[in-house]
């Protein structure tokens, strides 16, 4: 019998994601670091619950004992998936998250070998991170197979979860990557910006290094591809603030503060506000003889979307839906997957 663990549960999207794998028809394991938030959604869903620290490899190990596919929700990433995906191996259980960390994602997929030796899959950026846009991309490749750019223009993830929250806050002042000629090139933070037309609206976006710059590389081996994104407000002048004074926003302290004022002040999105949005990308394909194509994309609000998104992945990979090594959302499940979810439409501009 395969059996999904959620790890995280307590958190934000993680009490979402549990609930709508309950509705479902799963019967997940709910799971944590803190063992009374656990028992609390473990009463409230009625699912059985376990709880174990990251940092112990052995609670680890005994933690996915019996467990076929985890679905990790616990950021920050940077610190937790690698010692969950160490976990997943040990313990023959395939990996799968909700991150949109570039890092993260490189990390995992330097281990493609190791994980095919052992039998097993992982796949990061199973939610808003990264399925639409990397949906997006391996539409974009089919349509121009010879394409050397991409850029990605993303509204999205206006209001942030705390945990969305605390990733910003982590990559304060940090620069702005680019992948040129498959290699990440820095550029000064806050420094790419587009204004660009979402089907009457116009946005000002702003570059950032958001998942695709891994994802979409090796989805499409595309090697020019950037991202640029909607930012809540007040977020550009701090990016800015970073630029003028580099590693000011790193300092220790600075981030603490600003790590605390996030728990304190942002909760996420509300049930009726997610219910009432949608978030918009455009995709730009070029290729070496001055050809060019784009698709708008239109998905549910960035949180409702993730939980659909990573359930019906966990539900796939379940049944035995996968490949083993490192694998992309576009990749494995192809560029139509995004319009399988509830909310979806895809457009050809040009």
């Amino acid at each position: 019998m395969s059996v999904l663990l959620i790890y995280g549960a307590n958190g934000y999207t993680g009490r979402q994601i549990a609930a709508a794998a309950l509705a479902r028809g799963l019967q997940p394991i709910v799971a944590g670091r803190n063992p009374a938030q656990i028992a609390a959604i473990g009463r409230q869903l009625d699912l059985p619950q376990r709880s174990f620290d990251l940092h112990d490899p052995q609670a680890v190990r005994q933690g996915l004992a019996g467990v076929s596919v985890v679905l990790h929700c616990a950021g920050p990433f940077s610190a937790t998936a690698q010692p969950m995906l160490d976990g997943c191996i040990a313990a023959g259980a395939h990996y799968l998250d909700i991150t949109g960390e570039y890092q993260v994602m490189d990390a995992i997929a330097a281990r493609n070998a190791e994980l095919q030796q052992a039998g097993i899959m992982a796949m990061s950026g199973t939610g808003m991170d990264v399925v639409p846009s990397d949906c997006l991309a391996a539409h974009m490749q089919r349509r121009l197979p010879d394409a050397t750019s991409l850029e990605l223009y993303i509204r999205a993830l206006e209001r942030l979860s705390p945990g969305t929250a605390s990733t910003f806050v982590e990559n304060m002042g940090l620069p702005n990557l680019v992948r040129e000629n498959g290699v990440l090139v820095e550029r000064p933070a806050g420094a790419d910006r587009r204004l660009v037309d979402f089907q009457g609206k116009r946005v000002k976006l702003v570059g950032l290094p958001w998942g695709d710059i891994s994802s979409a590389w090796h989805t499409t081996g595309i090697p020019d591809i950037a991202v640029y994104m909607s930012l809540m407000p007040g977020a550009a002048p701090m990016m800015r603030l970073g630029g003028f004074f580099p590693g000011m926003l790193q300092r220790p302290g600075v981030q603490r503060f600003f790590m605390a004022q996030a728990r304190r002040w942002i909760s996420g999105p509300s049930a009726a506000y997610q219910s009432g949005q949608t978030a918009e990308f455009i995709a730009v394909a070029s290729n070496a003889r001055g050809q060019q194509c784009r698709t708008y994309l239109q998905v549910k609000e960035g949180y409702a979307f993730t939980v659909d998104s990573a359930v019906e992945i966990a539900m796939r990979v379940l049944a035995g839906k996968l490949q083993p090594g490192f694998r992309t959302p576009g990749g494995l499940f192809g560029p139509d997957f995004v319009l399988e979810l509830q909310g979806s439409r895809r457009i050809d501009l040009d």
